[in-house]
């Protein structure tokens, strides 16, 4: 009987816990806008999506989904993993990162 009544109560408690839906190596950005530069003076160009991480902007380098381009963008909670890239060769920037993978917080 006594464990019966345990096992009732774990699976409730397994099926009451919700995830927190913030998955290994993600964290909370804001996405500012998608930035298009042109350097052709200095031989070089770029752009990308910028985001807010902790306060700091990050030039994405890398292309990110359709949805996060553009104007449209500014402001859009998110979830990212990313990682740090090399500076620019233009600018010796180091605010670039790649993003590894982007989701909508929600």
């Amino acid at each position: 009987m006594n464990s019966k009544r345990t096992a009732i109560l774990l699976l409730c408690l397994l099926l009451g816990c919700k995830g927190s839906g913030i998955e290994l190596g993600e964290v909370a950005a804001m996405t500012k806008g998608y930035l298009f530069i042109d350097n052709f003076s200095k031989s070089c160009g770029g752009g990308g999506l910028v985001t807010l991480i902790n306060s700091d902007s990050y030039l994405a380098i890398n292309s990110v989904p359709r949805e996060f381009e553009g104007n449209s963008t500014t402001p859009l909670p998110v979830w990212i993993r990313y990682e740090r890239a090399a500076p620019d060769t233009c600018t010796q920037a180091t605010n670039r990162i790649k993003i590894l993978s982007i989701r909508k917080r929600e």
